[in-house]
């Protein structure tokens, strides 16, 4: 046969002017690869296997190729095996050259070489590509006499050990009296809240993981010891000093006469008080004592603060005047406050005591439960995922480490025997276990090779355990043999020439990889000038900045402040021209102070500059995200409507930019969240892909426990496991008495249980959440958003799989607790919340799931902000050792350093996804104040990139102002341009960044979701607002339902109507689950009445007076359900009721509620401006307060509540006797069991205060506020009265003040006038008044508020 030449194309085996080093396989042995990102890591690790092949005839299965991802395996398993599948049949075909021809180093394939080539590819299953934790899985597994470990061993989840071995640990190394850890535990379990989940899951996070843990305090028994002595010695003082001076305390008298600084006062003092009663105490015992004494701050009392001055009335300049005695006192304390000190047991805050009880119970227990875990695997014969990695790494340790030549162990000869060549790639992803693994099978044998290749820039998963000072540890050992080489690739293959420049100059910043030492940036060159992207925009260059503008506010507020600030920089003069110019708001530093030197002139606001500029800038970076997230959409718009080309340098022709070619990268999932919501309003199709971990929550652990309680209700440790959780609440200390004296929380798990039995699993979660009120309490009282959102995702993720696939409770349960512990995924769906078809969206997604991909044009938004501070803090010492620190105060100096420069490699793997444009945003800095940007960040992505932006962005404007020459995007490939926006106020945006429509390319994404919602349940959200968590889960296969107070006056069931001696069987449990044909019948009669409208006028835009919308019940039905399922937050961002309402996806809602209330169209017009109007009328909430109803925040629709009914014999009397004898007689209102079932058609907080709110629709006369008032007082005060009581119930207001602070009022909003009027009755009855609702409304044998505490 014919030779087949291959030319070599690689760097790493091609000699160019690029790359002065290459690759021979004969004698290099020892080879780091260092590839920076899109230079060809796959395609030269490819060349590498078939330089080891077919140059040194290594057989494929000698060679073990090891990569960190599934993913990473099987792409690399696919390349390769098409690669030699395309030799094989180039060469049986004859042909003389595969690929590009050339003159440089080539492979050729001859006759022995093809057959060698097509065995391999015949068994080319049996080439061995893993991850490294298969490559230990089948270790273990094939080596099983080497590692001393059973034949059958099992791989088994940790997560799953600690379920079941934990709580008996507890019960039997902990808990016991004579434990030595007992007296610790009882601590935790009293002072710390005691929740052994949160316990047993940072047990279960540390057990694997590598590290000293600090602080290094000694058993609690011990340090009890140690405390002893001093704290003796502290009572032996203060018992001589109040023997000698009865009366007040003496301590407490000489810190009174001691001149104390003002401001440091009140705390010295308070910790004085705590320290004298825990002395006064004798009863207490010694741990109690050194808790409170710790707790107390006696640093605060040994060192006080006191002031240089001596003012009247003060004895003691300092501690040292004070008498002998009192001298004494102090003396002892500094000793025991010395013994907190050495022992690094000082607190910042009181509060802090529950960190030290939890740091100090894990230090004591971890190593026992270790030991416990390790000791039960072994009887059992399994072991764990983390195992794999310790297993085979104590197997490949020599036991003896003198001499030379280490000797190899029985596993160590086995791997050698069988793999010639390991080639581990993205080694920067490794940890110090991982590394010992292959320095001890393959580095430390002269006859194997051993090549590592990954780009330490790309080391971006501190988080799991990988650490980039192990490869440069690593790359120091492999560069330290005599057969050594290090390559790297230094040609660009993903991106244009320009966008590589680009990033060349912005990397070599002197800030970028500072830390550690060792990494660095290369330039690289472009390695395919074919590449290109084609845009007719002018200002549109390979890197272009969106420049964020800054804001300059003068508010009222403001203005007080710095009237009562005594460094006032300002002079009087000054202070009343500001005072002239409140309400200022300006969007550049030029328009600001041009307005402040109109009031103040220009000589005093010159000499004010700085100040002025530093003092009024709106630093919140909450408006700027929004306007970043507007200006990348109106850009995708844009970049789509102008048809820019995309040639990616592989195809002959250019094809246009599509949707999925453009990626928007984030640092967190909230910000995703504002993105999608942005992409959502304008239209524009997206995929989003979420980060995993909904279903490793603490929600979703607690549905887990109580779902495992219903189906399992027969096993009372179930049911105490889910009464614990915070769908009831219960305390740990009251769970028992609970049990016994609360028989009805039986009740509820026996109706849960045989609803699961009928199937009714909807049913099921809807009363769960009815009758626990979680989703209340977290949203209002918890104010835990994210929680619920998680609580209604999770559930409608379970009656999902549970209608689909036909599941039982018991199966869908299993199929969570799997979930849960990762044993299986969630369906693509789950993950990757799609509102169209990938292939017809642009792409959002974090920059930590960006890893490995690449698209034409990218969008980097957000990280503005950094992570929250973290109870454990891991990084390294100076020597390098792996530090965990459970607890201390600040945060550490060298995690400091560690997190800044991994945020920095972040950076740099999300900048390095584009092929063909970058966008990046910009803060600048205030003028005159260098070190102030114009917008606030710390310790965050953007914080580190900003710096290297600033030389550009300087540049780019002096071009543009004509202070040096323009260059060329080949010489300069930068732009930008300056996000101005109308203002993003309580109105919105004006109605020309809205009116740019989507283009036909784009799908109508709102009308599929609006079509998609009329006939299926309502799909998952990127982020449930609150106004839709209530109720959702009564949608899924009932249709749309709902419900509010005043419509139950009309309510019937099958026709008949119910009243209290026609009760059925006691039941507390009964839920509203009534059908669309109901729902047209519960309108009320006053609503219904058709009054001819008086004439006003208007406010805001006015519409016609003449009511086009008729009465009766289908109106006020179709207006209810209307404010019930419009975007709120969509109608806040529009001008006009015509720009809200031809919005696609508003037009098609609207259009769709019309027909299923058998409207026209001719309707759509005058009820969008009804709605848009109400929501955006200003209204007054009380005497202190405004607001717009669409912009505020909390929202729940149609909110449940159980109301107590007065005994049916002895009913009360009401202004309206007549209402009151109609309800109690039973017409048209639910009654269960002695309580009354109702729903609030809106409860909305404002300001922190929760508003109550029912829409009207009744056609009135007029809408003056007289008229409403009568109308209200006839008709609806005994609603108004219910609804006051329910409420102040559910937010558990048992007393005066909590009642102001919290509760705002009742709104009454009568939509037919607010187009024109404020047509709103307020009503906020004072405490006395509430009190005397209470007694007209409830039996005598209720408790009052004041009474009540759950």
């Amino acid at each position: 046969m014919s030779l087949l030449r291959l030319l070599k194309q690689s760097d790493l085996l091609q000699k160019s002017s690029d790359s002065k080093d290459i690759f021979h396989a004969s004698h290099d042995h020892s080879v780091v690869v260092e590839a920076s990102a899109g230079t060809g890591k796959t395609f030269a690790l490819e060349e590498l296997v078939l330089e080891l092949a077919l140059v040194e005839r290594i057989p494929l299965q000698k060679i073990l190729l090891v990569t960190f991802t599934e993913k990473a395996t099987q792409e690399l398993r696919t390349r390769l095996r098409t690669r030699l599948r395309e030799i094989v049949e180039a060469a049986q075909s004859g042909k003389d050259w595969l690929g590009p021809e050339g003159t440089g180093s080539c492979w050729e394939i001859d006759a022995p070489r093809l057959e060698q080539l097509k065995a391999a590819l015949m068994d080319f299953d049996a080439v061995p590509i893993y991850t490294i934790h298969g490559f230990c899985n089948r270790l273990i597994r094939e080596f099983a006499f080497e590692n001393r470990l059973l034949f059958n061993q099992q791989q088994v989840d940790t997560r799953q050990l600690m379920e079941d071995h934990f709580r008996i640990f507890l019960r039997s190394k902990v808990l016991p009296p004579k434990s030595t850890h007992s007296p610790l535990m009882n601590l935790y379990l009293v002072h710390a809240e005691g929740n052994l989940e949160t316990l047993q899951r940072e047990l279960l996070r540390l057990i694997p993981q590598q590290g000293k843990l600090i602080p290094q305090w000694p058993s609690f028994l011990k340090m009890m010891q140690s405390f002893h002595t001093p704290w003796k010695k502290l009572c032996h003082e203060d018992q001589s000093l109040r023997s000698s001076q009865p009366g007040s305390h003496p301590m407490r008298e000489a810190f009174w006469l001691m001149n104390l600084n003002g401001n440091s006062e009140k705390g010295i003092l308070s910790s004085l008080e705590r320290i004298i009663e825990l002395l006064g105490s004798p009863e207490l015992p010694p741990e109690e004592c050194f808790l409170h004494l710790l707790q107390s701050q006696p640093e605060k009392v040994t060192r006080p603060k006191c002031a240089k001055q001596m003012k009247s009335g003060k004895q003691y300049a300092s501690p040292d005047d004070f008498p002998d005695a009192q001298k004494d006192w102090m003396a002892a304390l500094e000793e025991l406050e010395r013994f907190f000190t050495e022992n690094e047991l000082v607190l910042e805050k009181p509060e802090q005591i529950k960190k030290i009880l939890k740091a100090w119970l894990i230090l004591e227990i971890l190593p026992p439960l270790r030991s416990e875990l390790e000791q039960m695997k072994l009887e059992k014969g399994v072991y764990d995922f983390d195992d794999m990695l310790r297993i085979v790494e104590e197997n490949v340790q020599p036991a003896n480490s003198n001499g030379s030549e280490n000797p190899a162990t029985p596993l160590t000869h086995a791997v050698r025997s069988q793999y010639e060549t390991a080639i581990v790639d993205e080694f920067q992803d490794t940890d110090p276990r991982q590394w010992s693994i292959f320095k001890n099978l393959f580095l430390k044998s002269a006859s194997h090779r051993l090549m590592l290749i990954g780009d330490p820039k790309q080391a971006i998963y501190g988080f799991r355990g990988a650490e980039v000072l192990t490869y440069l540890e690593a790359r120091d050992s492999m560069l330290s043999r005599k057969d050594a080489k290090r390559l790297s690739l230094k040609r660009n293959f993903r991106s244009t020439a320009g966008l590589i420049n680009g990033l060349n100059r912005i990397f070599q910043n002197p800030n970028w990889f500072e830390s550690p030492k060792g990494i660095g940036y290369s330039q690289v060159m472009c390695g395919n000038p074919e590449i290109l992207l084609e845009d007719s925009h002018e200002n549109r260059r390979a890197i272009h900045f969106l420049e964020i503008q800054p804001h300059f506010r003068i508010g009222r507020t403001q203005l007080q402040k710095l009237e009562r600030k005594k460094s006032n920089p300002f002079p009087k003069e000054m202070m009343i021209a500001l005072n002239r110019a409140e309400g200022t708001d300006c969007r550049s530093e030029d328009d600001f102070l041009k307005t402040v030197s109109r009031e103040a002139g220009p000589e005093i606001t010159g000499q004010f500059r700085n100040e002025l500029l530093k003092t009024f800038l709106q630093t919140n970076r909450r408006k700027p995200e929004r306007e970043l997230a507007e200006t990348i959409a109106e850009e995708v718009k844009d970049l789509l409507k102008r048809k820019v080309l995309w040639h990616d340098g592989k195809e002959n022709q250019s094809s246009t930019l599509k949707e999925h070619q453009i990626c928007v990268l984030f640092r967190k999932t909230s910000e995703g969240e504002i993105l999608s919501k942005v992409f959502r309003r304008h239209g524009i199709a997206y995929a989003f892909y979420k980060q995993r971990g909904l279903f490793q929550t603490r929600e979703a652990h607690e549905i887990l426990d109580l779902l495992n309680a219903v189906v399992h209700e027969d096993q009372p440790q179930r049911i105490r496991m889910a009464l614990l959780s915070r769908f009831f609440g219960i305390p740990l200390h009251k769970l028992d008495s609970a049990m016994i004296s609360k028989p009805q929380l039986m009740l509820h798990f026996r109706r849960w249980r045989s609803m699961a039995k009928e199937g009714e699993s909807g049913r099921l979660f809807h009363d769960i959440l009815e009758q626990t009120r979680v989703m209340e309490r977290e949203l209002f009282v918890s104010s835990s958003e994210r929680g619920v959102t998680n609580i209604s995702q999770i559930l409608e993720y379970l009656q999902q799989r549970i209608r689909e696939n036909g599941l039982s409770l018991a199966e869908a349960v299993r199929h969570l607790q799997k979930l849960i512990k990762e044993q299986e995924s969630a369906e693509e769906n789950d993950d990757l919340l799609r509102l169209e078809s990938e292939k017809k969206a642009v792409q959002l997604m974090t920059m930590h799931t960006s890893k490995g991909l690449e698209f034409p044009v990218v969008f980097i938004f957000g990280g503005f902000s950094g992570d929250p501070p973290s109870d454990h803090y891991r990084y390294h010492d100076e020597n390098g050792q792996s530090i965990i620190r459970l607890f201390g105060i600040g945060t550490p100096e060298a995690y400091l350093q560690e997190a800044s420069a991994e945020r920095q490699r972040l950076l740099y793997v999300a900048l390095t996804r584009a092929a063909g444009r970058l966008y990046l945003p910009y803060v600048n800095v205030l003028s005159g104040n260098e070190s102030t940007r114009w917008m606030k960040f710390d310790k965050c992505c953007q914080k580190e990139l900003m710096p290297s932006l600033d030389s550009v962005l300087e540049e780019i404007h002096q071009q543009s102002e004509g202070k040096i020459p323009l260059r060329t995007a080949d010489e300069f490939p930068f732009s930008s341009s300056r996000i101005i926006l109308s203002e993003m106020s309580n109105e919105g945006f004006h109605q020309e960044h809205l009116e740019n429509p989507v283009q036909d390319s784009i799908p109508n994404l709102e009308v599929e979701l609006a079509n998609l919602l009329s006939r299926n349940p309502l799909p998952l959200k990127e982020k449930e607002t609150p106004e839709n968590f209530i109720g959702r889960l009564k949608k899924n296969s009932r249709g749309f339902v709902v419900t509010s107070f005043s419509r139950m006056q009309q309510e019937r069931e099958k026709g008949k109507t119910r009243n209290l001696n026609e009760l059925s069987k006691p039941s507390f449990l009964d839920f509203d689950a009534r059908s669309e044909e109901d729902f047209e019948e519960t309108r009320e009669p006053d609503e219904t009445e058709s009054m001819k409208p008086e004439s006003t006028t208007g406010v805001l835009e006015p519409i016609s007076t003449e009511a086009k919308l008729p009465g009766g019940v289908a109106t006020g039905n179709f207006l209810h359900e209307m404010l019930e399922r419009i975007d709120y937050d969509q109608l806040l961002e529009t001008s006009s009721p015509e720009a809200w309402s031809e919005l696609s996806g508003v037009n098609a809602l609207l259009a769709r509620i019309l027909e299923k209330h058998s409207f026209s169209e001719e309707f759509l017009s005058e009820s969008a401006h009804l709605v848009w109007h109400t929501l955006q009328r200003k209204i007054r909430l009380g005497e202190d307060s405004s607001a717009r109803l669409a912009e505020t925040g909390k929202r729940i629709h149609e909110m449940k509540f159980y109301f107590p009914l007065p005994d049916s014999k002895n009913p009360f009397t009401l202004l309206g006797t007549e209402d009151s004898k109609k309800l109690w007689n039973g017409e048209g209102w639910r009654v269960k069991s002695g309580f009354l079932n109702g729903s609030i058609d809106l409860v909305f907080e404002w300001k922190n205060r929760v508003y109550l709110l029912d829409w009207k629709s009744n056609l009135l006369e007029n809408y003056n506020k007289e008229k409403l008032t009568e109308v209200v007082h006839e008709h609806y005060l005994m609603q108004l009265q219910i609804y006051l009581l329910a409420t102040v119930r559910w937010l558990r207001l048992f007393d005066e003040d909590a009642y102001n602070q919290r509760f705002g009022g009742i709104l009454y909003i009568f939509l037919r006038g607010m187009p024109n009027v404020d047509a709103v009755h307020f009503e906020r009855p004072s405490w006395r008044k509430l009190k005397q609702y209470e007694s007209e409304l409830e039996k005598p044998t209720q408790p009052r508020l004041p009474a009540m505490s759950a």
